[in-house]
């Protein structure tokens, strides 16, 4: 496939060689070298898939020259061919027309081969404009919200989260895993400075301590403990395990719908206060973006409930102890 040779793979970006295995998406026709294209799963433009994009030929005729040693085209600001690795001519020497001819047939014309994959002249589509396209339609407003307005406030990563929201917009799905918010709970929502979703699975999550806590009351004979059998209180740390299991999957799955709406919230706010484009674009980047801060906000916060918790418990720290350390 001699339309490839030279050109970047769209997975790793180095270009695409002789020796090299190379695959093409079947509905843009972007290649790959095969390993990537496995290990990436699926092309990279499949979210713009939808709007029609298709790969095109990333170099003009002009940047090009043809390799004396395998005859293909490559880029003649290099020392080396692209495809086999050649050393090329200087600049200015005649390069060869065509690789050697068949007897009997005629010479090939690569010059015109690579022409007919050279830019039109008007710049490349942009896939994630045409994603947005897609998903969103041509006024690109995602819940009302340009998607201008969204990337200023996501901030580094909005690329990845706008691509994520592309693909659930298309689907019609509020589903997409998000193992931050899987993982780490509350810490993943006050560092996007989601609010709302932070702290109320904070507090969902001390909630669901609080059998855990009332058995420890018991333990240490604290004279706050709830007059409750040992079983009843087994079942409850087993029914708040389940339900914190629960939690953790929910966070998971809806973990970045639940950004999305706490963002839009406030970029519409932003919106409505700073109709300046400049200066919206400074605010929306000032309060999104993420909070290092925020998260050991959390956890100083759980460290003073935690510490007031103690203050419940008993005299009899030894069997609290004991229970722990055997």
């Amino acid at each position: 496939m001699p339309k490839y040779y030279g050109c970047p793979c769209e997975g790793c970006g180095k270009p695409l060689t002789l020796r090299d295995d190379i695959v093409v998406c079947p509905d843009c026709g972007a290649p790959y070298h095969r390993d990537c294209y496995e290990k990436l799963g699926r092309c990279i433009h499949s979210a713009a898939h939808a709007a029609g994009y298709e790969w095109k030929f990333p170099y003009q005729e002009s940047e090009l020259c043809t390799c004396p040693a395998c005859g293909e085209r490559t880029l003649r600001s290099e020392e080396h061919c692209r495809c086999c690795g050649a050393v090329l001519p200087p600049e200015g020497a005649e390069e060869p027309a065509d690789r050697s001819e068949d007897p009997g047939e005629g010479s090939f014309d690569y010059s015109s081969f690579y022409r007919q994959f050279q830019e039109t002249g008007t710049p490349p589509a942009d896939p994630m404009k045409q994603a947005y396209e897609a998903a969103f339609g041509k006024e690109e407003a995602m819940d009302g919200i340009p998607c201008a307005d969204w990337a200023s406030y996501i901030g580094p990563a909005s690329p990845s989260y706008m691509n994520t929201y592309c693909r659930m917009q298309l689907a019609h799905s509020k589903v997409s895993m998000s193992f931050s918010a899987l993982l780490f709970g509350p810490f993943y929502f006050f560092y996007r400075k989601a609010w709302k979703p932070a702290f109320g699975f904070l507090a969902a999550e001390l909630l669901l301590a609080v059998p855990t806590l009332l058995q420890l009351m018991q333990i240490t004979g604290s004279t706050m403990a709830p007059a409750l059998s040992d079983s009843t209180m087994v079942v409850l740390a087993r029914i708040c395990s389940a339900l914190s299991f629960l939690l953790m999957v929910v966070r998971g799955m809806y973990g970045k719908w639940l950004y999305r709406k706490s963002a839009a919230e406030k970029i519409k706010r932003i919106r409505a206060e700073f109709p300046d484009a400049a200066q919206r674009k400074a605010v929306l980047a000032a309060q999104g973006g993420v909070s290092i801060a925020a998260v050991f906000g959390c956890f100083l916060l759980l460290m003073v409930v935690g510490s007031a918790a103690t203050l419940l418990l008993g005299p009899n720290v030894d069997a609290l102890i004991n229970l722990v350390y055997g």
